[in-house]
């Protein structure tokens, strides 16, 4: 299982590659992990990864006025 840190930078690399879509590459990768019948720890990491992008998008960007 990833550290929070990795699943962070997961993340982040997820959101510069594939921008808007990101969530949706993670939810991919889950459904493929899924699709094989793994319901293990990769798994779950995907899972994690998909939202630590979406409460990411949600945080405010730049220094408040």
């Amino acid at each position: 299982m990833l550290s929070d840190v990795d699943i962070y930078r997961t993340a982040h690399l997820m959101m510069h590659e594939y921008g808007n879509n990101a969530e949706r590459e993670a939810a991919k990768w889950a459904d493929r992990i899924l699709g094989r019948g793994d319901r293990g720890g990769e798994l779950l990491t995907w899972f994690r990864i998909c939202r630590t992008i979406a409460v990411m998008r949600q945080a405010p960007t730049g220094l408040p006025h």
